[in-house]
């Protein structure tokens, strides 16, 4: 079982030096460096997309995901080859990592043929089953019942493999989320549920739309195991969501993530949107867009020092258009 606990908040605390970076404190491994490079190079793509999407380059919807990059580089490191990922409209991030290729998701935005999908799919349909992500939609909620059913495939013809399903805290309002936890748990099937909850759907928080649900109570209900992720640490998420996801392929049986975050840029399109929006984001101002905890990557920066964050952040610099 997975216990129903929150981040420890531990984090890496380091500066530059031979194999590994350091500080007196920890030592992040190669593998933490990397995780912690795919952060930073996640989040500096991002601001090159807002920075098209504010000159109009696109001429469809798109969803940023600054903010969520701890999030989607843990899922995305959690997954194995046999694992399928099926996120939502905001799927941004999720496809950029599996692309690990900026160009490919740009072309796509631009309905180009050199896209991920040839140009066919665009920004909240898309999908790059040949990477794992099998399916995305802007109906809100209903990719729940799309990775059960998944899942149960991958029963009937015997096949191994999670099925990871993002959603957020506007679909656990909709039927499908409690149908799926329900359906998922009675069929015991291998699907990893990971709410990102920002606390925002279109323009409204929580308290502002509906009564609080405890996502914790909910899972104990259904005797599903409950993770609650908080503090944006990528590299303590990195852990925990991969043992979550292995504890599902090794039980046969559902879990439920919960991961606090917060909304940065504006619910889609550009940030900043029009001329007296509030919210200001630049690509010219660097890799941290908020200074709190919201921000994964100012919490790398705080927990690893200013030298340490800059070398890893060089590291995360390369040709942004090219595998």
């Amino acid at each position: 079982m997975v216990a129903r606990i929150g981040s420890t908040g531990r984090a890496p605390n380091s500066s530059a030096g031979g194999g590994s970076v350091k500080t007196g404190k920890q030592t992040l491994s190669r593998d933490e460096e990397e995780l912690v490079v795919e952060v930073l190079r996640l989040r500096r793509w991002q601001l090159i997309l807002n920075e098209e999407l504010k000159v109009g380059t696109f001429e469809i919807p798109i969803h940023v995901a600054i903010g969520h990059e701890a999030l989607a580089v843990a899922v995305s490191n959690a997954m194995a080859g046999v694992d399928q990922l099926v996120p939502t409209h905001r799927n941004m991030a999720y496809n950029l990592l599996r692309a690990g290729n900026l160009r490919h998701i740009r072309d796509e935005y631009r309905l180009a043929p050199e896209g991920a999908a040839g140009g066919r799919l665009g920004s909240m349909n898309l999908t790059q089953p040949e990477r794992g992500v099998v399916y995305s939609s802007s109906i809100l909620g209903n990719n729940i019942a799309v990775a059960c059913g998944l899942a149960l495939a991958k029963d009937v013809k015997r096949e191994d493999g999670t099925v990871i399903v993002a959603t957020g805290d506007g679909a656990m309002e909709e039927g499908p989320f409690y149908e799926g936890l329900v359906f998922a748990r009675s069929h015991r099937l291998r699907v990893l549920i990971v709410v990102e909850n920002n606390d925002h759907s279109m323009w409204s928080t929580i308290d502002e739309r509906r009564c609080a649900i405890r996502l914790a109570d909910m899972a104990h209900a259904v005797d599903v195991p409950f993770l609650q992720l908080s503090g944006n640490n990528p590299v303590d998420y990195a852990s925990r969501v991969k043992a979550t996801r292995d504890t599902v392929e090794r039980s046969r049986s559902p879990a439920l993530i919960e991961a606090l975050l917060a909304p940065i840029n504006n619910h889609a399109g550009a940030t900043p949107g029009w001329p007296t929006d509030p919210r200001q984001i630049s690509i010219e101002n660097g890799l941290v867009v908020q200074e709190s905890s919201h921000d994964p990557v100012f919490v790398l920066r705080e927990s690893l020092g200013s030298d340490a964050f800059e070398d890893l952040a060089a590291r995360s610099v390369g040709d942004d258009w090219e595998a």
